[in-house]
């Protein structure tokens, strides 16, 4: 059995004048929050959504390889990890 292949996104927060806001790297989602603790939340609840969504189209592999990241596959681990 093989391993799975992991495809790891850079989630970022920063502050702006409206509060915390939370992107990934290469997607065009983000999250807002009071603290940078409730935008990494939001941005998480919104990234789901958007996998689940091109997944249930059939497209998720089309979309992530739209902005940049080949090689995914049915099977590829998709984590999410923030960096300063």
């Amino acid at each position: 059995m093989s391993e799975m292949e992991k495809l790891t996104l850079a989630g970022r927060v920063a502050q702006d004048e409206e509060g915390y806001h939370a992107t990934i790297d290469g997607l065009v989602i983000d999250g807002r929050g009071e603290t940078p603790e409730q935008a990494q939340d939001d941005l998480v609840e919104k990234f789901v959504a958007w996998i689940q969504a091109r997944d249930g189209e059939g497209k998720l592999e089309a979309g992530l390889a739209e902005v940049g990241f080949t090689d995914v596959e049915e099977d590829t681990e998709l984590e999410l990890e923030f960096v300063e």
